[in-house]
């Protein structure tokens, strides 16, 4: 028996001794993802707990593992208390920024956007949208719509997205419309332009559209770091195995608290990245972008406009979209800010309640709804389309 806890006690010293990034990505080919900094602090945890583990094994044999296993009852009693209590707690809508979001919310935020992403495989381009031709149809008014998660509908049904309302607007109105809708997840300014001039560029459209979110300044390829993300490999090989079959919401209250603890004490969250995105350094690169696209416009006849569009009526947004007007003005880039429409509709709501779901603040029903109308009136009020009525109808 000596034997065996010796064999057991080197096996472990030597995995915590070899365990490193590209090991994993062999043991489960490629499928791990690393965020560089939870890469670093996640491997060297398990080294060293791997190590530590089998010298106390190798030394002190039986008294460890019985040690380990009461360990290990406690934390499985302690997370089972958790889960009971959790059950209890009502899920408060009212709440601007909650602390944690209950494990079904979750699921329900990532079937919605599982099958858009089953829909945009089917799209060359890797959009949340049928394929398209290049050539428009004869009489119709085709608008195309740059934008990112707004566009590409991250935690709404597909009818609630703004631009298909939008073109629900329009056809109802009797203007025959297509809107193509250019938009992926994590998308910036910077990206949508590359798209236009590699690919959209070669399809026919009247009109460009902007949707402009307050992150889509981002002049580089950093992005919001979370310690625990989704498809991430504490998530993947960790969370979502155990979540599945134990204690779903005392495992997703653990994540969001020490997701939570991270965005408070370290370099995380997305506050942190975003004020990091509107320095003024970022903010002069993306002016000389914004001139750039403006000048490729112009050379190639694309009547361009810019939406501003806030997710919710929180104050900062407003001010954040007061940082880049007169960048638009600076590259005679036209825009349309929606922040007073969405504030007029939907302040006296918690902009908790503005969410796509209660998983996800991605704009819901209500502001999307904003969006369309206040859109098709603007488009019609200055021109951009040629429509009988602007006043839509309203189902």
């Amino acid at each position: 028996m000596n034997r065996l806890y010796q064999i057991l006690g080197i096996s472990l010293i030597i995995s915590g001794v070899v365990l490193n990034e590209w090991v994993i990505k062999f043991i489960f080919q490629g499928q791990a993802k690393f965020a560089e900094t939870e890469k670093q602090i996640f491997l060297a945890i398990v080294d060293i707990f791997l190590v530590f583990l089998g010298l106390l094994i190798f030394r002190y044999k039986k008294t460890v593992l019985q040690n380990l296993l009461l360990i290990i009852c406690s934390i499985f009693f302690s997370f089972w208390i958790l889960e009971i209590g959790l059950n209890y707690v009502p899920s408060n809508l009212e709440t601007e920024s909650p602390k944690w979001i209950p494990y079904k919310q979750k699921m329900l935020n990532n079937r919605i956007n599982q099958s858009h992403q089953d829909r945009a495989k089917l799209n060359s381009y890797g959009f949340n949208d049928t394929e398209h031709s290049r050539h428009k149809s004869p009489g119709f008014t085709r608008v195309a719509v740059l934008g990112d998660s707004f566009i590409w509908g991250v935690g709404v049904d597909d009818q609630v997205i703004w631009t298909h309302k939008l073109e629900k607007m329009l056809n109802q109105n009797g203007i025959r419309s297509e809107i193509l809708n250019w938009g992926k997840p994590g998308w910036s300014t910077f990206d949508e332009f590359r798209f236009l001039k590699s690919d959209g560029i070669h399809y026919d459209f009247d009109l460009l559209l902007v949707d402009f979110v307050v992150n889509d300044p981002v002049m580089d390829d950093s992005n919001i770091k979370r310690f625990i993300y989704d498809g991430g490999i504490i998530d993947k090989f960790l969370v979502q195995p155990i979540s599945r079959h134990l204690f779903p919401n005392a495992i997703s209250f653990f994540v969001d608290l020490v997701n939570n603890f991270f965005s408070t004490f370290f370099d995380y969250g997305y506050t942190k990245w975003l004020n990091k995105v509107y320095t003024e350094d970022n903010l002069k690169q993306y002016q000389s972008l914004l001139k750039e696209m403006s000048a490729y416009c112009n050379t190639h006849g694309i009547r361009l406009l810019f939406v501003m569009t806030p997710e919710n009526h929180h104050p900062e947004l407003q001010q954040y979209f007061e940082r880049v007007i007169p960048l638009l003005k600076n590259a005679n880039i036209d825009y349309f800010n929606l922040y007073p429409d969405v504030y007029k509709e939907l302040h006296h709501l918690s902009n908790r309640k503005l969410w796509a779901n209660p998983a996800d603040g991605h704009p819901g029903n209500m502001v999307t709804e904003v969006y369309a109308q206040s859109t098709y009136k603007y488009l019609c009020a200055h021109g951009y389309l040629n429509a009988p009525d602007t006043s839509p109808v309203i189902q």
